[in-house]
């Protein structure tokens, strides 16, 4: 199983800060298929 709690991802520094992830939670269980999909720029790969 994976876990995942609370996660939060910013970039940039002061005013320029973005929040690409806040108080992300996620539980994967064993044998479970996951897929993350949004648009293009919308943080997939972070």
């Amino acid at each position: 199983m994976i876990n995942i709690t609370n996660l939060h991802k910013n970039y940039g520094e002061g005013e320029s800060t973005v929040h690409a992830l806040k108080n992300v939670n996620l539980s994967i269980n064993k044998g479970d298929f996951i897929k993350v999909i949004g648009p293009s720029g919308s943080g997939k790969s972070t």
